[in-house]
């Protein structure tokens, strides 16, 4: 059985006729005949009612043809892969997303990739701090966004683009906000728990500190930013928070921001694709790049 054979017999059911599946083919209604002849010989019964104007099929026949388009279908996805890897488009591609990042800015981009590179894996690696920069430099992730500022990126010998700008609050839930009785400098805070994401990399070079975090502060470690949202929620410390993850529990009051008179807590970031500085990147990752830079634009 070949699968030309299964084509010849998909045509013929869907056109009702030799005739006119000939013409689809672009054969010869004898090259036709001659096909459906062959696969009625190797199952050994006719698939056909030919008694009809329009030919119909048999009950083998029906399960004959529905099996045939199971394998027509994996053949036709087995040909789109082939030709994805003769094009030296990648098998899989990893890139690492810093957690402060709104993800509305990194969907639509995705959703092009998926439509344009089908056959490709993709790895999103959720990081935290230096985990970005880390996972490009030792070639895990093809490239990466997150939050850095120029000299960093430059100083890593990365290729980068900016790609969004964001802010960064202080809060607290307004429970614990009361206990603090109006504090008025930022050593007032220590006595209260701040809720701090672990570094996901090895935190070298300038992330080698825990910034934002003074002497003395009593503190809790989470491992993402949804868990340290829950705990700040819940009242049990205060912290920083990406602007577009905490707008609706500020709008709700679930979440104030912790403002001092003579402290401003809250910072602008801005979010960069990186990338290793090479001169050859492979099809996909050199898609994605394209994107990000013009989603900036």
């Amino acid at each position: 059985m070949k699968l030309d054979q299964l084509k010849v017999l998909r045509a013929v059911v869907e056109t009702g006729s030799v005739k006119l599946a000939a013409e689809s083919l672009n054969r010869t209604q004898p090259a036709v005949s001659q096909a459906l002849k062959a696969l009625e010989f190797q199952t050994g019964t006719e698939l056909f009612d030919r008694s009809g104007y329009r030919l119909e099929l048999t009950p083998v026949g029906r399960r004959v043809y529905l099996q045939s388009l199971r394998v027509l279908s994996e053949a036709e996805d087995l040909t789109q892969l082939i030709r994805h890897f003769e094009k030296g488009q990648e098998e899989t591609i990893t890139i690492a997303i810093d957690a402060a990042v709104d993800l509305n800015v990194v969907t639509p981009v995705l959703a092009g990739l998926q439509t344009r590179f089908p056959d490709t894996r993709v790895v999103l690696r959720s990081e935290v701090l230096s985990g970005a920069i880390e996972a490009v430099q030792s070639g895990e992730a093809a490239l990466a966004l997150a939050p850095a500022i120029p000299v960093m990126l430059e100083e890593g010998g990365f290729d980068y683009v900016p790609v969004v700008r964001s802010v960064m609050r202080n809060v607290a839930a307004p429970s614990l906000l009361e206990s603090m009785n109006a504090p008025g400098r930022l050593s007032d805070l220590r006595r209260f728990h701040q809720v701090i994401a672990r570094d996901s990399g090895q935190a070298a070079g300038l992330l080698d500190r825990e910034l934002g975090v003074q002497k003395g502060q009593r503190r809790w470690y989470v491992s993402d930013l949804h868990m340290k949202k829950q705990l700040l929620v819940d009242g049990l410390g205060w912290g920083r928070l990406p602007e577009h993850m905490i707008a609706e529990e500020l709008a709700q009051a679930q979440l104030r921001e912790i403002l001092l008179p003579d402290t401003h807590l809250g910072f602008d970031i801005e979010i960069f694709a990186f990338r290793q500085h090479r001169p050859v990147v492979s099809p996909v990752a050199a898609h994605l790049w394209d994107e990000f830079g013009l989603s900036a634009r």
